[in-house]
């Protein structure tokens, strides 16, 4: 896998964690009305959500490329 691929997927990922923390803070902080808190949670568990699979397919990407390799088996000549 390219470097280049897999940073976006971590960058993607990491974006989503700090969106999904900001806006779990103003779910808690602003003072705005039961309406409003609901939206920046389902918007928080919705970026929640995308970081978590982001970095469950970046892991199992990773991964693959290992478990391949080691599964070969040796060619006799």
């Amino acid at each position: 896998m390219q470097d280049r691929v897999v940073m976006m997927k971590m960058v993607v990922s990491a974006l989503a964690g700090f969106l999904a923390y900001v806006m779990a803070m103003f779910t808690t902080m602003l003072d705005l009305s039961i309406l409003w808190r609901n939206i920046w949670l389902g918007f928080c568990l919705s970026f929640f959500a995308i970081s978590l699979a982001g970095v469950f397919y970046l892991c199992g990407d990773l991964n693959s490329d290992h478990t391949s390799a080691e599964s070969e088996t040796p060619k006799e000549h």
